[in-house]
C-alpha cells in the first residue's frame, strides 16, 4: 500500500510542479482502483526504475532500435513446419519477467482458459471433457505471432495504464518485424499514420508477440478473454463445453445425437469468431470425433471418469526403463539417437514428472525403476 500524503510530500522535495504530482496520484489511484495488486508506472524512466535496468535500454528497445535484443532459430514442429522462437537477451528478459509477475499474472483469465495462468493444468483441462461422447478439436494457426501490439497496448491501456505506458509497455513485449506472423500480410498491420510526438516510436509495421518471451503466454491469455468469453456463449448455445489450453481449442458433449451436421456447422461458427478477432484456424488440425472413436484431450483419455494416461505413453516410458535396465544408459542413449547420457535422463525424468501429475501411483513405480539404473553421474 502507499500513502498518497508521503508521495506528494516526497515529490515536492524534489522540485516537481503540482499539476505533476497530482497527474502522477490521480495515474497510480486509477491503476489500484481497476486492479490493486498492479503496480503503478508512471512513466518509461519509472518503469526502468521498478525494474532495475537502464532507461536507455528501454528507450532504445522501444524504438526499436537496439540491437540483437532477441536470438532466433527454429525447430520443427512434430506436425510439419518450423515453428520460429525468439529468445529475449538478458536484460530483456529480466524486465519481461517483471512485467509478466508484477501485472499479468496478476491479471484474472478466463475460466474456460487452463494453459500459463496460476493453478491451471492439463490435468483440469482433460478432466472438464471425462465422459464426453462427440469431441471438436481446434488449433489456431500461429498463436502468438497473431497477437499485434496494437492488441497488446490496449491490454495495458485497459489495466489502467496511461496511453504512452502502455504503448512503452506494448512494445517491450512484442518483436517487430513482422517476418514469422501469419498476419504480416493483412492491411491492418501496416502503419499507417507517422508518430510526430515522438519521431523515434514509428514504424512501418507492427510487432508481435514472440514465441520464446516470459510474457507472451500469460498476454495473449489476456487478449483471448473477450474471445474466449463469446466462444463459451456459443459453445453454451450449442450444448458444448469449451476449454482452450493455449492455442488447442477443444469442446464436447455428452449428447450422442449430437451429430456431425451440427458439429461442421459449429465448428463454421467458431472460424467466424475467431477471424472476427484476427485469429485463423488451422484447418487441417480440425477433428470431429464421434461416439466410438478414442477420446484423447491434450494427450490424455477422457473416455472415463477422470483422465488417464494413453497406453502409448506408458508402454514408451515402461520400454525406456526396461532397456535402461537391460544394456545401461550409454547403449540405450545410442540406440534411441539422444545426444548425451544426461538430455536422455532429463527426458525420462520429465515424462516421469508428467505421469505423476495424472497417475501418481504409476508415476511411482517408474520412478523406483529409474531411481535403480545405473547412471554413470
Amino acid at each position: 500500500m502507499w500513502s498518497p500524503h508521503q508521495y506528494r510530500a516526497a515529490a515536492k522535495e524534489k522540485g516537481l510542479s503540482d499539476a505533476t504530482i497530482e497527474a502522477a496520484i490521480d495515474q497510480i489511484e486509477t491503476v489500484e482502483q481497476g486492479t490493486p495488486e498492479l503496480p503503478a508506472i508512471l512513466s518509461l524512466n519509472h518503469l526502468a526504475t521498478r525494474a532495475r535496468v537502464p532507461y536507455q535500454y528501454l528507450r532504445n528497445v522501444v524504438s526499436r532500435s537496439e540491437p540483437n535484443t532477441y536470438r532466433k532459430f527454429s525447430i520443427n514442429k512434430r506436425s510439419g513446419g518450423r515453428r520460429f522462437i525468439h529468445v529475449p537477451e538478458p536484460s530483456l528478459a529480466h524486465v519481461q519477467k517483471w512485467i509478466n509477475r508484477f501485472i499479468l499474472r496478476q491479471v484474472p483469465v478466463h475460466k474456460a482458459s487452463f494453459a500459463f495462468a496460476p493453478g491451471s493444468s492439463i490435468f483440469g483441462c482433460a478432466a472438464r471433457h471425462c465422459g464426453a461422447h462427440w469431441l471438436i478439436k481446434m488449433d489456431i494457426t500461429g498463436f502468438f505471432e497473431s497477437v499485434s501490439e496494437i492488441q497488446a497496448y490496449r491490454c495495458f491501456e485497459e489495466l489502467g495504464y496511461q496511453p504512452l505506458v502502455a504503448f512503452e509497455l506494448a512494445r517491450i513485449v512484442t518483436v517487430g518485424p513482422l517476418g514469422q506472423s501469419p498476419r504480416h500480410s493483412d492491411p491492418v498491420w501496416k502503419v499507417r499514420e507517422f508518430n510526430a510526438a515522438i519521431p523515434s516510436y514509428s514504424a512501418s509495421a507492427l510487432g508481435y508477440l514472440p514465441q520464446g518471451a516470459p510474457t507472451s503466454p500469460m498476454l495473449s491469455n489476456i487478449v483471448m478473454k473477450p474471445v474466449d468469453k463469446k466462444i463459451e456463449s456459443a459453445a453454451r448455445e450449442a450444448g458444448l463445453i469449451y476449454t482452450r489450453y493455449s492455442d488447442d481449442l477443444t469442446f464436447s458433449t455428452p449428447a450422442k445425437e449430437f451429430g456431425r451436421p451440427a458439429a461442421t456447422d459449429f465448428v463454421h461458427t467458431i472460424s467466424q469468431i475467431l477471424a472476427a478477432a484476427g485469429f485463423r484456424p488451422q484447418q487441417r488440425k480440425t477433428r470431429l470425433i464421434p461416439p466410438g472413436s478414442r477420446k484423447i484431450v491434450l494427450g490424455l483419455n477422457v473416455e472415463g471418469d477422470t483422465p488417464r494416461l494413453r497406453k502409448e505413453f506408458k508402454d514408451k516410458l515402461r520400454l525406456h526403463l526396461h532397456f535402461l535396465s537391460e544394456f545401461g544408459p550409454a547403449e540405450h542413449a545410442k540406440a534411441r539417437d539422444f545426444e548425451t547420457i544426461w538430455g536422455m535422463k532429463s527426458h525420462i525424468r520429465g515424462l516421469i514428472d508428467f505421469a505423476n501429475m495424472i497417475e501418481p501411483i504409476f508415476a511411482k513405480r517408474m520412478l523406483d525403476q529409474y531411481n535403480q539404473v545405473e547412471w554413470p553421474f
